[in-house]
């Protein structure tokens, strides 16, 4: 057997820990929690009743199925917008057949549902493509049709040659955008955001903030969907500070 005795091991000096006791010392405001809790709670059936009242366009829903994911707060729904996506899903082809949907809608439609899990061909893009198998050139004037495409590239599989073009042609064209003067600090910082980070790539909560900032600049935004983000955005930012102070104890 080894003698041990006398032996020297080397100390290991471990830096300091980064975040120090910071976390320990997080305030956490009860009276604010509850009060945004109670505005959630109250909101949360009007919103409810905007996802599953009747419409005459499909197509609103998916604009307020999106919002709501992007907002953060469709975690809320998770029934609702599955009801309504499954219902949506088995009218879907006769809708694109019968109406002359734009590339922002056909974007956004295709992105929710491969989102969802939904085996949306990517031939619904064909009919933005020439005879040679490139985008149409009149495309690049919708800025939000091109971001929504640039997005629902990042959803394409092996072999779907349409969504690699997609992606190719969308990045070249929205960079150039991004650097031209005309375009609008606001749109720009849209197009900047998306490049970086395209909007399933991102972290939940992180990808909340930046498009409740969006949002509140776009002229044609629902102000209850809004303010039922910003209620939400607090109440879970100041749950989650208060788990991250137990955890550090």
């Amino acid at each position: 057997m080894a003698n041990t005795k006398g032996v020297m091991r080397p100390l290991v000096n471990f830096p300091e820990d980064l975040w120090c006791d910071r976390f320990l010392s997080l305030p956490f405001n009860n009276s604010e929690f509850e009060s945004y809790t109670k505005q959630v709670e109250a909101m949360k059936e009007t919103v409810k009743d905007m996802l599953v009242v009747s419409t005459t366009d499909p197509m609103e829903k998916m604009h307020l199925v999106n919002s709501l994911c992007r907002l953060g707060v469709s975690y809320h729904f998770e029934n609702e917008i599955e009801e309504q996506l499954n219902h949506l899903f088995i009218t879907l082809p006769k809708l694109l057949d019968d109406n002359d949907y734009d590339l922002h809608i056909v974007a956004l439609v295709f992105q929710i549902f491969r989102f969802n899990g939904y085996k949306l061909p990517c031939g619904v893009f064909s009919k933005f493509q020439d005879g040679d198998g490139k985008f149409k050139e009149q495309v690049m004037g919708d800025v939000k049709g091109m971001v929504s495409l640039y997005e629902a590239s990042h959803f394409r599989t092996n072999g779907e040659a349409i969504l690699d073009e997609a992606l190719d042609f969308t990045t070249k064209h929205l960079r150039s955008l991004a650097n031209q003067s005309s375009t609008s600090p606001h749109l720009r910082e849209y197009i900047e955001n998306a490049l970086f980070r395209p909007y399933h790539h991102s972290m939940q909560r992180l990808e909340a903030k930046l498009y409740i900032s969006f949002y509140e600049k776009d002229e044609s935004r629902n102000d209850i969907l809004l303010n039922f983000a910003k209620y939400d955005f607090n109440r879970v930012q100041l749950l989650l500070q208060q788990e991250l102070t137990v955890l550090s104890r």
